[in-house]
């Protein structure tokens, strides 16, 4: 019961119990004004009690909402987030985030043609539009019969807007409270600015990565046949960790590490051609580990590039690591970096085609290979053939 209904069934009862004590008017007068003071107070109370109740109840879905949005990483996950609390906030049969530059497909039976319609009203006016019990559209706007409510609220940002928050059909009959609609509009917001500060930090992330491949590219061209390893191993490499279960940050780890696992083949002619204590001149994971070591936040990075010469067996180097003690990262970048050599590195005349190539990869699994990548590695084949086969 909300606070309206809750007052005006005080106010009944209070003139009811009000009417049976005026029964004799004269003698229980005094009573009779002494329950009604009662009464109103007590309805008073019980609203305000409710109204307080509601709103701390408010703030904590807010709160929540919050802490989701924050711990959100992808583009993809704030919109649901989004759809996730807008239900709650106000409930609706549908949650539709709208932007123009993915325009809506048609979902749950809803018409494609009119949610876009309405979703480019709703930015190119930048307003709150409303249609419910109380309120009507704009009359350029005609909404197919299935749509009886609607709430869109435009999603602002640091430069031309997200898109859309779109409320279809309210499963409880009546109009969108004003309450509902701040609340809907702060998630809207809110999800803006946290969208924003993706977009600035995916475009951040392209740059860097578009250097980091400047870089790679320039030391594979010291060698013959190496172009393009680098990223070829760090794209099987996120295969393997796909169909592994990694998630999104341990993935974005093995991509740079597979990335620059050769970096340490990097050095200018002509420089001083002495290792630092415990390297050998072949020992170029170690060396691009130590290139990377006064960088903060790359820890697994280097794990990644340092250790993945390491064997599953402990024959390898440079410390002998065996089984799980050799990071996950740089057993996957192991068997990556084994299957890209015997398919592109190789002579052409010595390369295998990637089923037998699996099948050479399958005989060191145990003793130079994780048994556990090999498996990964039979899965993925068919995606690796397709991907080469598209950019040959």
């Amino acid at each position: 019961m909300d606070t309206k209904n809750i007052v005006l069934t005080g106010l009944i009862i209070t003139a009811l119990f009000t009417g049976v004590i005026l029964v004799d008017i004269l003698p229980v007068l005094v009573l009779a004004f002494i329950a009604l003071l009662a009464g109103l107070g007590f309805t008073y109370y019980a609203g305000l009690s409710r109204n307080r109740i509601e709103y701390i109840g408010e703030q904590r879905l807010l709160l929540e909402f919050n802490n989701k949005l924050i711990s959100s990483r992808e583009l993809s996950e704030v919109e649901r987030v989004m759809k996730k609390y807008a239900v709650r906030i106000a409930a609706c049969e549908n949650v539709i985030v709208w932007r123009a530059d993915n325009a809506s497909t048609a979902e749950d039976g809803l018409d494609l043609d009119s949610i876009n319609a309405l979703g480019r009203w709703v930015e190119e006016n930048k307003t709150v539009l409303v249609i419910d019990d109380n309120s009507s559209g704009p009359a350029d706007i005609s909404l197919p019969a299935h749509i009886q409510s609607l709430l869109a609220i435009p999603m602002p940002s640091r430069r031309d807007g997200y898109g859309v928050l779109l409320l279809i059909n309210k499963k409880e009959m009546g109009a969108f409270t004003g309450r509902q609609r701040e609340m809907l509009d702060y998630v809207a917001l809110q999800a803006s600015e946290i969208i924003s500060l993706l977009s600035d930090y995916g475009k951040q992330q392209v740059y860097q990565l578009n250097l980091l491949k400047a870089l790679v590219r320039a030391i594979e061209g010291r060698e013959t046949n190496f172009a393009g390893h680098g990223e070829r191993v760090a794209r099987i490499s996120c295969l393997l960790g796909g169909k592994l279960g990694l998630d999104a940050v341990d993935m974005r780890d093995l991509y740079y590490s597979a990335l620059l696992h050769d970096i340490g083949k990097l050095r200018s002619e002509g420089t001083d051609s002495s290792e630092p204590d415990g390297l050998n001149a072949e020992d170029h994971p170690g060396r691009g580990s130590l290139m990377l070591q006064d960088v903060p936040g790359l820890q697994i990075v280097r794990e990644g590039i340092r250790y993945h010469h390491e064997r599953y067996d402990g024959s390898g180097v440079p410390q002998g690591l065996a089984a799980t003690d050799i990071p996950f990262n740089a057993r996957i970048i192991a068997v990556a970096d084994i299957y890209d050599a015997l398919t592109k590195l190789c002579d052409e005349e010595q390369r295998l085609p990637h089923k037998e190539a699996v099948q050479v990869v399958k005989k060191a699994s145990g003793s130079i290979l994780d048994p556990l990548v090999v498996v990964a590695l039979e899965e993925v084949e068919a995606k690796i053939a397709e991907w080469d086969k598209e950019n040959q």
